[in-house]
């Protein structure tokens, strides 16, 4: 009785393809989220290049580098919708065969006599594919140096999703100009926050976009100070440990060693003095809430604190570090 319905599951269960198209933002974007439970950015590659520069086999995280197949860097948003697309296709390949079923039994019922069979169905709902939320825009935009993929992320960006490129040495300046007009916008951000909350979400607001704005002016300096090096011609005659660019001291005496000039013979002694300081201060931020120890106070002079207080970042340090790092950035570009 039920010979269509049983033939078209025989077709399911042999493999079938399901048509989905994820709807893109007002750019053509595509959202992308990396699969790795450390990092989970998510970012935006234009769908044009992702279909055409992205290998099935492996697409890139922008931030962390992790490589993984074409097919695992859905958001969570289009995960569901895909899930929903495909058991709306499902339930339609059953609800065709159930009515060429149901169409033939009928067909076959003799006409006339006492009693008259006949068969109904009744289409089940299809669930509503309401397309998945499309990300802010984001804020930086980027085109890869080497493949030419387009793609942006909110602050900086490190690698290329369709090779893999380190793009390091392109993204610093957007990185620092990123950070400059958080800070310009402060007045804006702040005010919105105490209309909509109070006082205090609005200051500590505030302090959350100061630190992490020294946090991301250190670790991009560190990024394009790597990339820098590694570019050097003897760059392989002068291996470098993991992180080593995290060490202001051990990086300035590695550039020293490779081309006879460290930070020191970039910046002056205040600028270095500062310079050590953020860096002391961003590895506090980062790794004990920002509360000052011993160790913080020995290695950046520092003498404003006592141990157990906790950092006070305030806007023009930031503004500082942004003009120290593009400052050293360029001078070792020019090594």
């Amino acid at each position: 009785m039920f010979d269509e319905l049983i033939r078209k599951l025989r077709q399911l269960e042999q493999g079938v393809k399901v048509p989905i198209q994820i709807p893109l933002d007002e750019n053509g974007c595509f959202d992308r989220k990396c699969p790795w439970d450390e990092c989970g950015v998510e970012f935006k590659v234009l769908f044009e290049d992702w279909e055409v520069k992205v290998r099935e086999e492996a697409a890139y995280c922008p931030i962390c580098r992790h490589e993984s197949p074409a097919t695992e860097w859905n958001t969570p948003s289009q995960a569901e919708y895909m899930e929903k697309a495909a058991m709306a296709h499902l339930m339609g390949v059953v609800d065709d065969g159930l009515r060429r079923d149901m169409e033939r039994f009928n067909r076959q019922q003799p006409r006339g006599g006492l009693v008259r069979m006949s068969m109904s169905y009744k289409p089940s709902p299809k669930p509503i594919l309401v397309p998945p939320d499309v990300a802010d825009a984001m804020r930086q935009e980027f085109v890869c140096e080497a493949c030419a993929c387009r793609y942006s992320s909110v602050g900086a960006a490190f690698f290329c999703p369709a090779c893999g490129h380190n793009s390091a040495l392109t993204t610093f300046a957007k990185a620092v100009e990123s950070v400059r007009t958080a800070i310009r916008s402060l007045p804006t951000i702040t005010g919105a926050i105490k209309a909509a909350a109070d006082a205090d979400a609005a200051a500590d607001a505030e302090r959350q976009i100061l630190e992490n704005g020294l946090v991301k002016l250190v670790a991009s300096f560190q990024r394009v100070a790597e990339a820098t090096f590694l570019a050097l011609p003897n760059a392989s005659s002068f291996p470098i440990r993991r992180n080593l660019f995290q060490n202001l001291q051990e990086s300035s005496d590695k550039w020293r060693e490779a081309t006879g000039k460290g930070y020191e013979d970039l910046l002056d002694a205040a600028e270095v003095s500062d310079l050590r300081k953020f860096f002391q201060q961003r590895h506090l931020l980062a790794h004990v809430e920002g509360i000052v120890d011993q160790q913080y106070i020995d290695r950046s002079g520092d003498h404003a604190y006592s141990v157990g207080k906790r950092l006070i970042i305030k806007d023009s340090a930031v503004l500082r570090l942004g003009d120290l790092v593009e400052k050293l950035a360029a001078g070792l570009r020019g090594l």
